[in-house]
Formats: structure tokens, sequence, C-alpha cells
């Protein structure tokens, strides 16, 4: 399953760079789609995920039979002495009393053995086990995590980009204003109707926004190089919302539901969870009930040392074979086991604490996202509402000046209103959307569905700026 997912991932990814390719429209899904490929902090999470998820087999190992084999050669003495030794031989009879000597000097040592071990029961297996396998879930949920951790840098390094792209788009078009209501105070001026005061208000103020295009530009070049760096895409191809994008403004669901689901689905208060559960295991290790180890231990082994000695060419030959069932205890560590007991139950502790502090956290950021949902919904209806009076009081002034009863001055003043307005509608639209996709990432529920429903509000933008 895991497999299937990372193909697909990676086949919507090619996917989304052949359509940039062809000059398509880059969505927010595509562009995390990219992030996924290219963000660098992001390939460190998923090694880290694919380290933890060896855990698993190790927990299992921990429990499976072991061998191991040792072999060595080299120089060896040997001086040996029996006394009182029994001897019987064919055509020598038997007896009592004899004494044996084997002496050998600078003789050749070998010895080799095969070990076989099979564990039955180990507190500190027990609880190895239960920690790796607490680990590869908490890598999961950690790798979860930094998914929607990316989620989230991308719609906002992509929502940057747009509303540093509306500033400089309302700019321009407020400067082309600029411009042309400087000609006409100008040819005013010269006409005789208008003091030379009206005249330099409207050069000072086609200066002021010619300023200010130069610090949106370079903010606009920031933040596209912000999503490049982070996606590897070229950013002059994204959506903007659209003017009737439909954004629904009713309030979500109740704080107190989402609250629940948060709790239920944070990845970071999971990993938290996990980390508790894996400090308790590791208690498990030191207790005095649980200090025996016992195993079934199959053994063979042959020892040999050969050579000149004392009285003449000698050789020692030893093989062994067994079976057995061993059993240890530990009866007196200095205290060592104890004050592991302790430090155990004091990280433990600790964990547990850091839970309750993780939920009081994801209490927290579940609220402060539901209110900015709910206020930044609101906030787009306001300007919505302004937005439309500002078009209404221009359309005014257009009238006025045309009459007489309004100056040039009133007309770009109109207009720079209503292009402020345009850009900051803008910006209310993608801070609702982001605020949608932040509080979902409370909940651990962040992912595909949610950034496709984003992109189903976004539309083709407009010319490039030049």
């Amino acid at each position: 399953m895991r497999r299937r997912r990372a193909t697909s991932l990676a086949l919507f990814g090619s996917l989304a760079l052949a359509g940039l390719a062809r000059g398509a429209d880059l969505s927010l899904s595509a562009a995390w789609q990219a992030a996924i490929t290219h963000d660098p902090t992001f390939a460190a999470a998923r090694a880290q995920r694919d380290a933890g998820r060896t855990q698993d087999q190790q927990a299992l190992a921990l429990w499976l039979p072991t061998l191991s084999a040792t072999g060595s050669t080299g120089r060896g003495d040997l001086d040996s002495h029996t006394r009182g030794a029994a001897f019987a031989a064919p055509g020598f009879g038997s007896t009592t009393g004899v004494d044996f000597r084997t002496s050998i000097t600078g003789g050749t040592a070998t010895r080799w053995s095969i070990m076989a071990e099979q564990p039955l029961f180990d507190a500190a297996r027990l609880a190895g086990a239960r920690e790796l396998r607490t680990g590869a879930r908490q890598a999961q949920v950690q790798f979860h995590a930094a998914e929607q951790a990316l989620a989230l840098r991308t719609a906002r390094s992509y929502f940057d980009v747009l509303n540093a792209r509306a500033t400089v788009e309302s700019l321009q078009r407020l400067r082309a204003a600029a411009e042309r209501a400087r000609a006409v105070a100008q040819g005013r001026y010269e006409a005789g109707d208008i003091p030379v005061t009206d005249m330099r208000e409207a050069q000072a103020t086609a200066d002021s926004v010619g300023v200010q295009q130069l610090e949106a530009r370079d903010a606009l070049a920031l933040a596209q190089a912000g999503f490049t760096d982070l996606t590897g895409l070229d950013a002059g191809s994204l959506q903007p919302p659209a003017p009737d994008a439909g954004l629904d403004a009713a309030p979500p669901e109740s704080l107190e539901t989402w609250t629940q689901r948060a709790l239920a689905g944070n990845p970071q208060l999971a990993a938290q969870r996990l980390a508790a559960e894996r400090a308790g295991a590791e208690v498990g290790r030191y207790g005095a009930l649980t200090s025996p180890r016992l195993s079934i231990v199959a053994q063979a082994g042959r020892e040999a040392l050969s050579g000149d000695g004392d009285f003449g060419s000698a050789g020692v030959t030893q093989r062994q074979a067994a079976v057995a069932l061993q059993a240890s205890i530990p009866l007196f560590t200095g205290g060592m086991r104890s004050a592991q007991r302790h430090e155990a139950r004091a990280l433990q502790r600790a964990a547990e604490a850091g839970v309750a502090a993780a939920e009081l956290e994801v209490r927290q950021q579940t609220r402060a996202a539901w209110l900015r949902l709910t206020t930044a919904a609101a906030r787009v209806q306001a300007l919505e509402r302004l937005h439309q009076s500002a078009a209404s009081r221009l359309d005014a002034t257009r009238i006025g000046v045309e009459s007489g009863g309004r100056t040039v001055l009133d007309l770009l003043g109109a207009e720079g209103d209503y292009l402020r307005t345009d850009a900051d509608l803008t910006r209310a639209q993608t801070d609702w959307l982001y605020a949608r996709l932040e509080l979902a990432a409370t909940a651990g529920e962040l992912g595909e569905s949610e950034l496709g429903a984003v992109d189903r509000h976004l539309v083709a933008p407009a010319a490039p700026v030049p």
C-alpha cells in the first residue's frame, strides 16, 4: 500500500511538472507534490521515517534464536601433571596410583566453538521490543506531522506570492492612474485652471507610488524565490482566488468539535503520547521480579594444542557439546539497577507531564486556528462590501470630474482606495484559505483532499506583471 502511494505521488508530481512545462496553471496541490520531492527538510523527515520502520523488525529479532561462531589460532604452552590416576590397557592389565605428565612448549593452539541461544524470558528484551515497536509507530506519526508542516509551508509560500503579486498589480494600475492625473493636472495648470500646488500634489502622488512599486517588486521577487526554493518550480503561473470564488463564510463546526478532533488526531500530540508509552516500557526493564533471564543454549566446540615438550611430541584435544537451560539472576550490581529504575520512573513522569502540556498546547492551537478562520471569513465579507462601495465611489467621482464638481486629485484618491481594497480582498481571501488548512492541520487532517478543496477556489491568473 505504501509503495503504491509513493508511486502515485511520484507520478502525480511528474504530471504536474509536465503540465507546468506546457504552460499550465500551477495549483496548490501540484505545488505541494513538487515540494514533497524537492524540499530537503522533508527528505530528512522521510529518511527518519524509513529508519524508524526498521524498529519493528528489530523488535521481532530480539526474540529469534541467535547463532554465533568463534575461532582462534596461536601459540601456547602446556604442563600437565596428574597423580593417583587409574590405568588400564590391553596386555598391560590395570593399576592404580599412576602419575601422568604432559609437556608442550610453544605448540600450535587452535580453538573453535559454535553457540545457539533461544531466549525464553528476559525483561530487558520485553521492554526493548516494546520500545522498538513504539518507536516505529512514533516515526510514522512524526512523518505525518512533517507532511502537515510541509503542506502549510507550501500554502504559505504560495499565498505569499499571490499577495505580493496583487500588491504589485494594484500599484501598477495606481501608478498609471497617477500618471494620467499628473498629465491632466499639468495641462490644466498650463491653461491656468488650477494652482501649481494641485499639479505638484499630483506629481508627488505619482512619485510616491513609484517608490512603493520598487518595494513591492522586491517583495514579489523574494516571495517567488522562496516558492522556487521550496518546490523547484517557477512561481509565474500560480492561481489567485477568483473574484467570485464563493468563499463559504459560514462558521466551521463548533470549537468543541474541532478540539476533540485535534486531541484525537494531532500528530505532535500522538508522538508525545508514544514517547510516554516508551518511557513506561523502560521502567519495566528494572523491576525486581523481572530481572532473571532464561534461555536455551546449545554449544559445540573443540580445543587443540600440539607440539614438542619435555617428553617429546605431544598433543591435547578437547571436544565438547551441550544443550542446557541457562538462567541468569543479578544478585548485586552496586546499586546500578536501582538507580536506573529511579531514573526511568522520573523520565516516565516527565513524559506524562509532556503529554498534558501537549494536550494544552493543542487546545490553544485549535482555538486560535478556529478563531482565525471565523475572523477571516467575516473579513472577506466586509472587504467584499467595501470593494463594492469603493467601486461605486469611483464611478461617482468620475461623473463628478466630468461635471466639474470633483477634481482630478479626488479621482486619483478614489482610484487608489479602490485598488487598495482590491489587493486587500485578495489578501483576505488567501488568509481565509490558509486558515482552513491551518485548522485541518491541528487535527492531522491536512492532505490532498483539503488542498484540492482550496484549489477549487482558485482560478487562472491574469497576464504576468512585466
